[in-house]
């Protein structure tokens, strides 16, 4: 009994609290990991048996067969008259058939080399654990929508699970975490919302996870099952939710505290909440100086700004608004379409409508012979519509300027908005000019304002006037000044230690 207590007594840490086994560490920081395996396997004819503890997607299957559960399995018939303390020192020397193995008693490191693609074994008695390297790495594609000059291309598969694998290559920690959803009445689809804990706020979570499974449908076709499903109003033309196949987008944003959403068969994640700003950067925004990266980012607003309003501008200006425009111009105008047949209006619409039927047929077809058909149906007939007389120079320049603007924008809900907008516009400008131009601006604003991302807006920090919060959204502001992220998205809002400061000599 004396006996009894003194072990109870050596359990308990100073302050009376029962002080967990090297086991009991590793599952309960790892509890929340939905792929962490704990596995016992008896040994010693069974008089003991050791846990085998690894993520599940992050080991190859085979090799921990072969080379640690078999083997384990193989040594019962040996050497029964060892403690379960010295067949750990011996499977290491001995059972295991794999190089580089070694003992480690540090907890932190031990969890951390778990979530690296390690297989650690350990006992109930033992305050060591021996650690066997057998992950795998998972071979990504190359980004095709959202290519970087200056950074990483990996893109993400149609493989859910190597999809989690390659966020956990980038964000080894516990504090890593998703929740798995099935949705689909025949397709029965797995969809796993994924945060950081240490970042994303509980309540987005819990809602997240409300609206999915709220979803009751036969079969997930298309991402669009999701996020028409989930969004706080599908009828708007602004984004509401980030569609990304890049890696590196993805951890980002998670960091930041939003939630990622995959979807297995479907080579997009949906990354929410939005901020409609979020859709100006990219990748290379944080591959070179910051103050290029700025330029080129309101260079983007400029070009989305220019791709949505300037046709309807052109025609409110020709059709109404004459004596706004500069003299010389508008002689010039109204020179070159002194032979065209048809209204100014009819002449943008042709124009803008025959830019995205070529936009169209350059997807359709094979990727050499789509660019081709592009460049040259442009030319072609932009030349010989202006030589026929059908419309005038400054139209083509107009519509031009106006499509290659909606290229540089880094977003398709961007792209997608834009052409929406453009038609839009246009035609409030053939009703009532300019005025219909700035009304119909206006009620875009309006709408941008008004809507919410999963309770967050999309219009911040624009929305509350503080330049504060625009350092990596309107601009991106040096590394050294992120020091937070957005209380709106996160309960957690330092992101940066006091160590990081401002380059400079050392002190």
């Amino acid at each position: 009994m004396l006996a009894r207590l003194w072990e109870a007594l050596f359990s308990m840490s100073s302050d009376g609290v029962k002080k967990m086994s090297l086991k009991e560490y590793v599952a309960d920081t790892l509890s929340g990991d939905g792929d962490f395996v704990s596995r016992a396997i008896p040994v010693l004819n069974g008089k003991a048996e050791v846990n085998v503890m690894y993520i599940e997607n992050l080991i190859e299957n085979e090799m921990i067969n072969t080379y640690v559960i078999e083997r384990l399995q193989d040594s019962n018939g040996e050497a029964n008259d060892l403690s379960s303390v010295e067949f750990m020192d011996r499977m290491k020397s001995k059972v295991l058939s794999v190089a580089n193995v070694y003992s480690s008693g540090d907890r932190d490191h031990l969890v951390q080399a778990i979530l690296t693609g390690h297989v650690a074994v350990t006992d109930n008695e033992a305050d060591h654990a021996v650690v066997i390297p057998l992950g795998k790495r998972e071979a990504a594609e190359k980004s095709e929508t959202e290519p970087a000059i200056q950074s990483g291309n990996e893109a993400f598969t149609t493989n859910i699970s190597k999809n989690i694998n390659l966020l956990r290559t980038r964000l080894p920690s516990p504090n890593f975490m998703f929740k798995q959803i099935e949705l689909g009445r025949t397709s029965h689809t797995k969809v796993r919302v994924v945060w950081l804990k240490n970042a994303a706020k509980p309540q987005l979570i819990d809602e997240i996870c409300s609206r999915l499974n709220r979803i009751d449908i036969d079969v997930v076709h298309s991402m669009s099952v999701l996020t028409e499903l989930t969004e706080d109003n599908p009828l708007s033309i602004w984004p509401q939710h980030k569609l990304t196949e890049r890696v590196d987008v993805t951890v980002a944003n998670l960091a930041e505290g939003r939630v990622a959403i995959l979807c297995d068969n479907f080579a997009f994640v949906i990354v929410v909440p939005l901020m409609v700003l979020q859709e100006f950067q990219t990748p290379d925004d944080y591959s070179q100086k910051w103050i290029f990266s700025s330029i080129m980012r309101i260079t983007r607003i400029i070009a989305f700004f220019l791709s949505s309003t300037l046709s309807s501008l052109y025609v409110s200006f020709v059709a109404y608004n004459h004596s706004i425009m500069p003299p010389a111009l508008a002689i010039r105008i109204s020179a070159g379409r002194s032979e065209v047949p048809f209204p100014s209006v009819i002449e943008v619409l042709l124009m803008t409508f025959l830019i995205d039927v070529l936009k169209e047929a350059g997807i359709r077809l094979p990727k050499g012979l789509g660019q081709s058909i592009g460049f040259l149906g442009a030319v072609v007939i932009g030349q010989s519509a202006v030589e026929a007389g059908y419309v005038s120079p400054v139209v083509i320049i107009v519509v031009a300027l106006s499509a290659i603007s909606s290229f540089a924008l880094p977003s398709i809900n961007l792209t997608n908005m834009s052409r929406v907008t453009n038609y839009f516009l246009i035609l409030l400008a053939t009703i009532l000019g300019l005025f219909g131009v700035i009304i119909g601006v206006i009620f875009l604003l309006w709408r941008l304002v008004t809507l919410r991302s999963f309770g967050v807006s999309i219009s911040h920090p624009m929305d509350v006037g503080d330049i504060r919060l625009m350092k990596d959204l309107l601009v991106r502001s040096p590394i050294w000044k992120l020091r937070n992220r957005s209380t709106l998205l996160s309960g957690n809002e330092t992101s940066m230690g006091n160590r990081t400061r401002k380059p400079g000599p050392s002190e």
